[in-house]
């Protein structure tokens, strides 16, 4: 038996440092790494049942070609160089026919390593290949926070235990941030209130003092009713204001028309909870609003994610330890992955494909360029992009030669033409900077991919080849790729790039007080002013909400048995009046429903819901899951997806 560190490669903001064990060259167990201070020894479920994905007989093990009808997952193995050759035969012909914008990559977060995940982009790059705008989680919230804060990175997670009022604001922690959970429970014991703002009583609801449910899509009215009262009560931070903020006196101008007694109706809570709320926000000495995604996948999201980056700044909370707000530091700037992306090559008048859009792509709506051919890579486009069915209509089409890089047969890869065999993180070399605080971790392989097995890195590479492209990669091993990130980094000293080039997990401390890196200095309160207006409508009468899983992180783990198990079937939750209303009880059977599609489930009624509402949780396989629901429409900023904003009708099946 032995030990060998890695890094936890999921969609997570936590970047876990990572103990695998191997034996007889096997993976056997996945512990967490004590040497990194945040993340510590433990990690969740997910990864401990990992191995079970790993050393599974369902791995994909060669290249595969298609033999039955798109979708029936009959394949016949082939050779590396016959796939490689037939993939670049067909993309020849089609670039003639139709130029290189007939080609398009989709990928999106199934890695989140800084070679790994974004090596492609280089190479399509250098293709001349359609470009993907990969908006599918929290570019909104992202664009929104820009405007207000520009590049600023905010709190660190434990600089969350030196505040005093705690907002969870439409974030699920033990799903998502499980490591914050002891850090909630220490500024708790220290005295801190802790409060839950979601449109359910997700699992974090059990590390919170208070629930404080509110309407899908109503965020940014709640944080400028908020705003209207801290102004009217002069709990506002005058001083920090004019020293370092822009505009609050034209926001300022507007806010009367926020009055709890004017939008609680939207919101769904009493004028008197809303004024509460804002209360005690604006009387305690060091408020941290923990800032989730949920809310801002909304086509009001970028515009709620400014009101609520507004409320900080106006009680002057960044500049009080622990105030201001957790859920946007990231790490990725840490190094320039210039060199793997290679933007230097893209076409910015190019063709480019929202990948919330797929399924209208697909169809030709759109588009100048048909795309006739897609290559997926760490994506499951049929499982987790909207407008299923039209996703799934489009991987029908005979026309289109679709290339799928994975590990196990996804409801993506039996609509492939040609699939190509991909590793788990503990098969490659990767470099990881997770988004949750400021880590970096350079990982190398702790047992050898199986079969014919190749990474990202390697299979672009061998494509570019083939094509008598220039190698994007200057020719450069995947590891040897890391090493140069690592050493070219402007931000890590030479000491820090010394330990990440041993693999050691490398954390960087957060300034006190943060810097505001803006152009000028100064948060931004108006450019506009910051607004709010409805959500999307429908003539259905429920909103959806898509919410992550406890026990599974999007498609990523539909792989593993016990997960699974512990996930559960297909489900959404509601609220326990409106169910009974409808003649539905815990455990019946619904069909939810709109205009694009039909998802027949289970009900469960044991969490608080806001009226009118229900929440899927997670990600399942087949065919009407709960993308079948949700509209392809964008965000107002970010060009995000609208996941959590759209209507259905719910019926006893």
């Amino acid at each position: 038996m032995s030990t060998c560190r890695s890094a936890c490669p999921y969609d997570c903001p936590e970047g876990c440092s990572l103990l695998v064990e191997t034996e007889g060259g096997a993976v056997a167990a996945i512990t967490g790494d004590p040497a990194n201070p945040y993340t510590g020894g433990w990690v969740c479920a997910k990864l401990r049942n990992l191995p079970q994905a790993i050393n599974s007989p369902q791995r994909i093990l060669t290249p595969l070609r298609r033999t039955g009808a798109k979708g029936s997952g009959a394949f016949e193995p082939i050779s590396w160089d016959q796939a490689i050759e037939e993939i670049s035969a067909r993309w020849k012909a089609l670039i003639a026919r139709y130029g290189p914008e007939t080609i398009l990559p989709y990928s999106y977060a199934g890695t989140m390593g800084a070679v790994q995940r974004n090596c492609g982009e280089g190479f399509f790059h250098a293709l001349g290949a359609s470009r993907l705008k990969r908006t599918l989680c929290s570019s909104g919230k992202s664009a929104g926070w820009e405007n207000v804060m520009g590049r600023s990175c905010d709190l660190s997670p434990w600089d969350v235990e030196h505040s005093d009022l705690i907002l969870l604001w439409s974030t699920n922690v033990p799903a998502t941030r499980a490591h914050l959970a002891p850090i909630l429970r220490k500024a708790r014991a220290n005295g801190a209130k802790i409060i839950l703002i979601d449109v359910y009583a997700n699992p974090s609801a059990q590390l919170a003092d208070q629930t404080f449910l509110v309407q899908p899509g109503s965020d940014g009215a709640l944080a400028l009713s908020m705003l209207q009262v801290l102004d009217q009560e002069g709990l506002t931070d005058g001083a920090w204001l004019s020293q370092h903020a822009a505009g609050w006196e034209e926001l300022r101008a507007t806010l009367e028309r926020w009055r709890p007694e004017e939008t609680h109706c939207l919101i769904g809570q009493t004028p008197d909870a809303i004024r509460a709320l804002a209360l005690a926000y604006g009387r305690a000495k060091a408020p941290c609003i923990v800032l989730g995604s949920g809310f801002s996948r909304s086509g009001n999201g970028g515009e709620a994610t400014r009101a609520i980056a507004a409320l900080p700044a106006a009680v002057g909370a960044w500049a009080k330890r622990g105030g201001g707000t957790y859920g946007v530091c990231s790490s990725p700037d840490l190094i320039d992955k210039s060199p793997v992306k290679r933007p230097d090559l893209a076409r910015p008048e190019g063709q480019a494909v929202n990948i919330n859009q797929l399924g209208p792509a697909l169809a030709g709506q759109g588009v100048k360029t048909p795309i006739h051919s897609l290559y997926v890579y760490h994506a499951n486009p049929a499982a987790v992009t909207s407008h299923q069915n039209a996703v799934l209509r489009g991987l029908a089409r005979e026309d289109l030669f679709t290339v799928v890089h994975e590990r196990y047969m996804t409801d993506t890869a039996k609509y492939a033409d040609i699939v190509l065999p991909a590793p788990y993180m503990v098969e490659t070399d990767d470099l990881y900077t997770p988004y949750g605080y400021r880590q970096i971790q350079l990982v190398t392989p702790a047992v050898q991919a199986p079969g014919e097995v190749k990474s990202n890195f390697e299979v672009f590479t061998l494509l570019a080849a083939a094509l008598a492209l220039e190698n994007p990669f200057g020719g450069l091993t995947a590891r040897a790729m890391c090493r140069r990130l690592v050493e070219e980094s402007a931000v890590l000293t030479q000491a820090e790039k010394a330990r990440v080039l041993s693999g050691e997990p490398v954390v960087l401390d957060t300034p006190f007080p943060l810097p505001i890196e803006t152009a000028d200095g100064k948060v931004h309160l108006a450019d506009p002013i910051i607004g709010w207006y409805p959500p999307h409508g429908g003539p259905e009468p429920f909103r959806l909400v898509c919410a992550p899983a406890v026990h599974t992180l999007n498609s990523s783990f539909n792989d593993v048995p016990a997960l699974q198990a512990l996930r559960g079937e297909m489900a959404v939750r509601m609220n326990a009046g409106d169910a009974a209303r409808l003649g539905l009880a815990q455990g019946d059977r619904a069909v939810v429903s709109n205009d694009l599609g039909e998802m027949t489930c289970a009900v469960r009624l044991d969490r608080a819901v806001s009226p009118m509402t229900v929440v899927a949780e997670g990600v399942f396989p087949g065919r009407n899951t709960v993308n079948c629901l949700t509209h392809p429409r964008l965000s107002d900023w970010g060009e995000a997806t609208t996941l959590n904003d759209n209507t259905v009708w719910v019926g006893k099946a």
